[in-house]
């Protein structure tokens, strides 16, 4: 079962869901001014796995995440990723036991359910485990998107992107 970390949500605020010892991060809720204004319009970003970000403080990739959520005009992002294993080295990730996660699939669908779009952004390491397909998979019937693709499909890591990309069809 999760641990729901929860903090006061504002620009520092990142509501969490951990599992109970911290090994896997399955969920990070980020939201920002003019919530109140309309209502939330949430976005889903599905990364790798998750790095130092956690309920106090958003890492260069998440800062990033929120920049092209801001600029399409979205309110909050949800961070899930294919991996919940928290490590800030790919390498570190691909050693663990159970880099997964044992409830990280069901967080994933009961998340994206909360948004109209859901962007990919793993990056290569994502075809470890053929996490890649059984994520598509697991997701078929959303609106799956990603800023770039590689010329083998794969979602491209959005750190180093250009920050005035759209969202293209996964």
């Amino acid at each position: 079962m999760a641990n729901r970390k929860h903090s006061p949500v504002d620009e520092t605020g990142n509501p969490c869901e951990f599992s109970p010892c911290r090994t896997w991060r399955y969920t990070l809720r980020h939201t920002w001014a003019g919530l109140f204004d309309g209502g939330e319009r949430a976005i889903v970003w599905i990364g790798l796995n998750p790095s130092t970000a956690d309920e106090n403080q958003l890492d260069p990739t998440l800062r990033r995440i929120r920049g092209y959520s801001m600029a399409w005009g979205y309110n909050t992002f949800y961070m899930l990723n294919l991996f919940a294993y928290r490590a800030t080295d790919p390498q570190a990730m691909r050693r663990a036991a159970d880099p997964v996660g044992p409830e990280n699939d069901r967080w994933i669908l009961e998340t994206a359910a909360k948004a109209d779009l859901v962007m990919c952004a793993w990056g290569r390491h994502g075809l470890f485990l053929d996490r890649q397909r059984h994520m598509l998979a697991l997701l078929d019937g959303f609106n799956l998107q990603c800023l770039e693709k590689t010329a083998d499909g794969i979602p491209k890591h959005p750190l180093y992107l250009k920050g005035d990309l759209l969202p293209i069809p996964m």
